[in-house]
């Protein structure tokens, strides 16, 4: 049986669709949970696995267009439908081009929601085939890799970025060394073992900073293709260059590396409730603390105010916003906890050199 997730603000909606004679045995999809906004729809989905989300478009806090690009970004779900209204084409149009396999108009009629239920399983057997062949091949390339591939490397790389030592180019050449002389000059098992790095390096980094997916792109890292490299740079410079990247970004979001440091106590702070209003004062409370004295301990041991951090943080996730989603900007800046849209837009360009709507523009011609 698959799983339905069923995502909507509106309660009649969501009745509208479980009145449908299709869950409870007519069909092989059983509507699993409900919720009532993209945010908690998210919840759900990264601590259950759904087969198929089914969402309104236009929500609070995080609209349908956000939630499938959140959700394909990192593999939350593998099959989104989109609900809308009549006036919601362009929106629900926009959702087919990121990747939303339907939409169905509000509210849905048996017959349609019937057709799509079936295209829908088809294309989940097809693609569970897809991936048993691709899992196939992995583990033959894997056996092919087999225990020699350089975990003890890794770890110390690994190690390194979460300390946030202040050069790991030396962590980055051991990996590297005892790829090219397991693997030699074969480009498939080097650039195998590159990917497979890069994947376990991206996921022991999220369990590490949970921030990190709010702010940095783990797909750009991750589709990165060593196997055939880019034509200019080898699979050893391309992951090089990527991981010195990531490093270099989370060096520049979270000041110290222990929590017994009250600058990344604070950075810690900002970092995982960036979606809400921040001040000193809230910070000083929450930490217990008085306000002049936490301000001049992040100033000293970090050389930036602290004020001047928050708002980098801020203006650093209303770029992931824009990037992510088709909200509008005055929707990201209350998000953010600024309700004055226009001086939004004067802290976005000042930091970002582009005002919001700009940047949105050339991050996707790239």
């Amino acid at each position: 049986m698959y799983k339905v997730l069923l995502v909507d603000d509106m309660e009649i909606s969501r009745r509208q669709v479980r009145r449908l004679n299709l869950w409870n045995g007519e069909t092989n999809f059983c509507i699993a949970a409900e919720a009532q906004n993209g945010q908690e729809a998210l919840n759900l989905l990264r601590q259950e696995k759904f087969d198929l989300l089914i969402t309104d478009i236009k929500m609070p806090k995080i609209d349908g267009i956000e939630l499938m690009k959140e959700t394909a970004e990192n593999g939350l779900c593998p099959c989104v439908v989109l609900l809308s209204d009549y006036e919601d084409f362009e929106y629900a149009r926009m959702g087919i081009q990121y990747g939303a396999f339907d939409y169905l108009s509000k509210p849905p009629e048996y017959n349609s929601m019937l057709g799509l239920l079936q295209r829908v399983e088809q294309y989940l057997n097809r693609k569970e085939q897809e991936e048993m062949l691709v899992r196939s091949l992995s583990e033959k390339l894997e056996e092919k890799i087999g225990d020699t591939f350089p975990s003890a490397e890794l770890e110390q790389l690994i190690d390194a970025m979460k300390t946030k030592q202040q050069d790991i180019s030396g962590d980055i050449d051991r990996l590297c060394n005892a790829v090219e002389a397991l693997y030699g000059n074969d480009p498939i098992k080097k650039g195998s073992a590159f990917k497979k790095a890069m994947s376990e390096l991206i996921s022991q980094l999220k369990l590490h900073y949970c921030w990190f997916v709010n702010f940095i792109d783990s797909n750009k890292y991750k589709n990165l293709d060593f196997i055939t490299a880019d034509g200019n740079r080898t699979a050893r410079e391309m992951f090089g260059d990527a991981v010195n990247e990531l490093h270099e970004s989370i060096r520049s979001f979270e000041y110290g590396n222990s929590e017994d440091q009250l600058e990344n106590r604070i950075c810690r702070y900002v970092l995982e409730n960036v979606d809400s209003e921040l001040s000193i004062e809230g910070i000083s409370k929450v930490l217990f603390m008085n306000r002049k004295y936490i301000s001049e301990v992040f100033r000293q041991k970090t050389g930036e105010l602290m004020i001047d951090y928050i708002t980098r943080v801020k203006m650093a996730r209303a770029a992931r916003l824009l990037c992510q989603s088709s909200r509008k900007t005055y929707e990201i800046a209350l998000q953010l906890g600024y309700r004055d849209t226009e001086y939004f837009s004067r802290l976005f360009k000042k930091h970002m050199g582009v005002t919001p709507s700009e940047y949105r523009n050339s991050a996707a011609e790239l």
